[in-house]
């Protein structure tokens, strides 16, 4: 009975649906597996929340996000793409090969002319008859597969000439560098030997040799040592030249965005700055040393103000390390002879990177000149040998003496010279009448003149084709050029056009930028375009704009494409070049600079 009454206080169920009955399943989510993380993430060795970029860290601490898909080293991906690598090589290797057999000694010249112009891969590959595509550049979701019709479309299209920025290219694959260093202990950023070799070996090859901070022996004896403990060379320093270095590679690895230009070395960069954080502002050798050539990594990536205040840190780290006269007491009087040559050539090199700076700045340079001395009698006992690699690569070229310890004094005496042309410019200028400021001007370019005089007294003519010797006298051209400059922007208020004064100061600026121009033709006739030292960027540029003011005279019009054709190929490699380009456009024409460089619109 209880059981009835509660019955009828139930409510009457709705019909069940008809059929079988299945139960919904809950899917829960599995976080997602991140393959790769952005080169900020792991060079910060946090946890990277993946694609798309900005991942979340990046976009806390304002970072530029970057993923590399090479680095992607899921077994699966990363033994697919080895595979399609080797299989690339194998079809190349291989098409080569057969067309090297070729009996026919016409057809087999015009191969080995066309390997000889440095073409892209897979240039090489349609002339040997080889695969047109390099799958070390493609990604590792493509190497996943596609649908039959995007495989289709793909192969009925052009080769792609993609091997630009391939992992492995045939440059990277017949380097042999002229120093072996190993990548560990000093860099994190990769394990790669071979590419830190090529990255040293250009440094003291384009860089170092113009303006010395770093003593090349001491340094590479104590990096093939290994050991990070050294006073001459640390991870921050060896990041710090790997980053310069790069300005002048074309191995896909030194860029951090392919194509892009300004990413050059930046993964090098970013750890050379991560490592100076850890320092703390410590003024060391090699701490000085790495700041200077961050400034100058900054520069050239087209951020002139941060790298000119980097380069005033690192002036300041040496005032206070006691390398330049001071009235603290002087912490390496009890050093080595070694220590104190080394100092020595990294003070002066960091007074020549100040005087410089400030000639491009138009201001004075309020740093004095080292207390140390740059000995002659080392010259003698000099045994460092330089030859233009990776020339060397294809062609037999005699290792000279680099006469480095000779270049820097020359160039410090050259310095000593331009810092009192610079307190006669934009100091006392503005004391003196125009008169007494020709006649110091003149009495100036006399010294400048006795100085070339000696530098090309004392050399053979081979010798000064080498960089540093041809920059040296781009170098006493351009202050000559500059001095003169300033003198008629100064004068022309004040002088009537036709005054002897202002003709004659026309006349040798003129001539001064017309040396530049031979010494730069003369530069590409020996070692090409393909590297050149950032250091004359300067100097190209200033002599371009001096030479368009007379493209009425024959001898101007080829000196001016000379600097045209040093232009273009510098916009390859510094960012700051565009700018210029377009200033001198904007005098001549775009169509008068595409024909002076040798390019059409």
């Amino acid at each position: 009975m209880a059981s009835d009454d509660q019955d009828k206080h139930l409510p009457t169920l709705a019909p069940g649906p008809r059929g079988p009955i299945t139960l919904n399943s809950t899917t829960v989510s599995r976080p997602k597996k991140i393959s790769t993380a952005c080169l900020p993430c792991k060079q910060a060795k946090r946890k990277c929340s993946g694609r798309p970029p900005p991942c979340t860290s990046c976009k806390i601490t304002d970072a530029e996000c970057v993923f590399d898909e090479s680095l992607d080293l899921r077994r699966k991906v990363a033994a697919k793409r080895n595979l399609e690598e080797l299989s690339y090589y194998r079809s190349l290797l291989f098409a080569l090969l057969e067309s090297l057999r070729n009996p026919d000694e016409t057809e087999l010249n015009k191969i080995l002319d066309h390997i000889r112009g440095s073409p892209s891969l897979n240039s090489i590959a349609a002339i040997v008859g080889g695969p047109t595509i390099d799958p070390s550049d493609v990604s590792s979701e493509d190497l996943k597969g596609g649908s039959d019709e995007s495989s289709s479309q793909a192969g009925s299209q052009e080769p792609a000439y993609i091997d630009m920025h391939s992992r492995i290219t045939l440059e990277k694959l017949c380097d042999i560098p002229l120093v072996q260093v190993p990548a560990k202990p000093w860099t994190a950023v990769t394990d790669d030997g071979q590419l830190v070799s090529h990255l040293v070996s250009l440094y003291f090859t384009w860089d170092n040799p113009l303006v010395q901070i770093v003593d090349q022996k001491v340094f590479l004896e104590h990096m093939k040592a290994g050991k990070t403990d050294s006073e001459f060379c640390t991870p921050l320093l060896v990041n710090s030249v790997l980053a310069m270095a790069s300005l002048y590679s074309d191995f896909p690895d030194v860029f951090a965005v392919p194509s892009e230009v300004a990413s050059r070395g930046r993964h090098f960069f970013m750890e050379a700055e991560r490592l100076w954080r850890a320092e703390e502002g410590q003024a060391s050798l090699a701490n000085i040393q790495a700041v200077v050539l961050m400034s100058y990594v900054l520069k050239s990536q087209g951020k002139g103000h941060l790298g000119w205040l980097m380069l005033k840190q690192g002036v300041q780290l040496a005032q206070d390390f006691g390398l330049f006269q001071t009235s603290r007491a002087l912490p390496h009087r009890g050093w080595s002879v070694q220590s104190q040559r080394v100092t020595a050539i990294t003070a002066w090199g960091i007074y020549i990177m100040n005087s410089l700076v400030s000639m491009e700045l138009q201001r004075m340079s309020a740093l004095k000149h080292p207390d140390s001395n740059l000995s002659s009698e080392e010259e003698v006992s000099d045994k460092t040998m330089w030859s233009p690699y990776p020339l060397t690569n294809r062609l037999d070229y005699v290792r000279k003496p680099a006469r480095l310890r000779y270049a820097m004094r020359k160039l410090a005496d050259l310095t000593l010279i331009t810092v009192d042309i610079q307190e006669l410019l934009f100091e006392k200028v503005f004391q003196i009448t125009v008169e007494r400021l020709w006649a110091a001007a003149r009495v100036f370019f006399s010294r400048l003149d006795t100085w070339l005089v000696d530098l090309k007294g004392a050399m053979e003519d081979e010798d000064q084709i080498m960089p540093h010797f041809s920059f040296l006298r781009i170098k006493c051209h351009q202050t000559v050029m500059s001095m003169f400059s300033f003198l008629l922007e100064h004068m022309m208020p004040e002088q009537p056009q036709n005054s002897p004064e202002i003709q004659e100061a026309t006349k040798i600026r003129l001539r001064a930028a017309k040396e530049i121009g031979c010494c730069l033709r003369q530069q590409r006739q020996t070692y090409g375009l393909e590297q050149i030292p950032r250091y004359l960027l300067d100097a190209i540029n200033s002599s371009c704009l001096v030479l368009l003011t007379d493209l009425c005279d024959e001898e101007s019009q080829g000196l001016f494409a000379e600097t045209c054709r040093y232009m273009v190929a510098l916009k390859r490699r510094l960012t700051k070049v565009e700018e210029m380009i377009v200033r001198i456009e904007s005098l001549v024409g775009a169509d008068t600079f595409a024909r002076a460089a040798g390019y059409s619109r």
